[in-house]
Formats: structure tokens, sequence, C-alpha cells
């Protein structure tokens, strides 16, 4: 072999993909061993392609049944819509962290707040002054009884017994003789027995603002083209060569 040749056949062998290898192309086909990552029946395009594990081997070798199937047959990564991320521990700016094997998916088109996700906040607002109505929006679900308290300290009566009363009207039998001084009397002190009833229940209702819907969640994107994983056969496919004939390998 010449040196001519020798250099060919190591620039071969570098650039040749290695079966597991993936890339982006427009080509909408499998061609030159590289097999697209989506699946050709029309009926169920969210369904992942299913290969058989004999006649793909090579490949089989390389990613098992990582992304499903079982048995004789495994799948190929399905990754229509999605970004390819590496594998392992990633650790954000707040020092949580999160650790992703090949296979794992993640993220969401769409997505809608929950309760728990809300930030912490208040809802503040002052009474106005008894008598006068307080409007604020929002709900709350406090409906109870309350009582109005009342208190009586009681009370006395007082009348004067004028000498040498004799009046019918007066009521009074004393023991003692009758003088010419008026004397001062007292009737006893007893509390009214007012009291009010409990207030019936009540509710406050405070409209919510919000439409309650999904929000998009995914990052500026550019879609293009196609995902493809390199199946270590380099005769699969008939891109770019038309049905029958035969690319020549170099």
């Amino acid at each position: 072999m010449t040196s001519t040749m020798r250099v060919n056949a190591a620039n071969t062998a570098r650039t040749k993909p290695t079966t597991g290898d993936t890339k982006m192309s427009f080509v909408n086909t499998d061609h030159l061993g590289w097999l697209i990552c989506k699946n050709d029946d029309p009926a169920h395009p969210e369904l992942p392609r299913a290969l058989d594990t004999t006649m793909y081997n090579l490949l089989f070798q390389v990613i098992g049944h990582t992304f499903g199937g079982s048995g004789n047959t495994f799948h190929l990564p399905h990754t229509s819509g999605r970004v390819m991320g590496s594998t392992g521990l990633v650790t954000d700016s707040e020092n949580r962290t999160r650790t992703y094997t090949a296979g794992n998916k993640v993220g969401e088109l769409d997505h809608k707040l929950t309760v728990p996700e809300m930030p912490a906040h208040n809802h503040n607002k002052a009474a106005a002054s008894p008598g006068i109505n307080t409007v604020a929006d929002g709900t709350t679900s406090v409906q109870a009884n309350h009582t109005h308290g009342i208190t009586d300290p009681g009370h006395t009566h007082s009348y004067v017994n004028q000498p040498n009363n004799v009046d019918a009207a007066v009521s009074l039998t004393t023991t003692a003789v009758a003088d010419n001084a008026n004397v001062d009397q007292t009737t006893g002190s007893s509390t009214t027995g007012i009291s009010v009833n409990p207030a019936g229940s009540h509710s406050h209702t405070i409209s919510s603002n919000g439409g309650d819907q999904y929000h998009n969640n995914i990052q500026p994107t550019l879609f293009y083209g196609n995902t493809f994983i390199y199946s270590g056969i380099p005769m699969l496919g008939n891109f770019p060569f038309k049905t029958g004939l035969a690319p020549v390998l170099i």
C-alpha cells in the first residue's frame, strides 16, 4: 500500500461515523447507514421507531433497550420536537442538583401554575370604621357565627320617705316611732337581663384575577431537519442513490 493510499485510508477511518453517533440533517429518509429517529407509520407518529435486534444488532449492542422495546425489538430515540441533552449530574446557581441518564425525558410544551408554585404573598386590606362597608377583591372561605357582648353594671333607684307620711300610695311599714326627719331609702340592686342574640352566618367574597390557562414553556427555538442515528451498516438506506443502484464505498 502506497503512502497516499495509507493516508486516504486513515482519513476515511477518522471521518467514518461510529455506531450510535447522531446527527441533524434535512434529509428525510434513511441513508448511508443513518436511520431516521422518527416513526414512519402515519397512523402513530407519536410512537418511537421499533427495530429488530438481529437485523440491527450492531446498533442494539450500543443502545440496547434504553429508549424502549423488549425481547426482539428495540426503539430508537424519539426526538421529534425535543432538544437533546447530555447525561450526568447538573448543578444550578442555587446548588440544586439533578442527575439525568440516557432515555430520561423531561419538560413539557405548556405548563399551568399550581398553588404551591406561586410566590409567597399576602392579601392585606384594612377594615373601614364601624358602619362603613369595606370593599376588596378576593375570596375567603371563613363563615362563622359571632356574638355581640353587652356590659350591664346594674343600678339603683332611690326615694325619700317624707315625715308623717300617711299617704296610702306608699306601702311601707315601720316599727319605729315616726319623727319629723327625712329618711332616705334605697331599693335593691339588680341587672336588666338585656341580651343580644348571636349574629347569623356570613361570608366574604373576593373575586380573583387571571385566566387559569396554560402558558408556553419552550425556549426560543428554530426547528429544522431530522435526527438520525448511525446503524453501523453503511449500505442501509437509498438516499442519495436511487433504488437498484449500489453506492460505491470508499
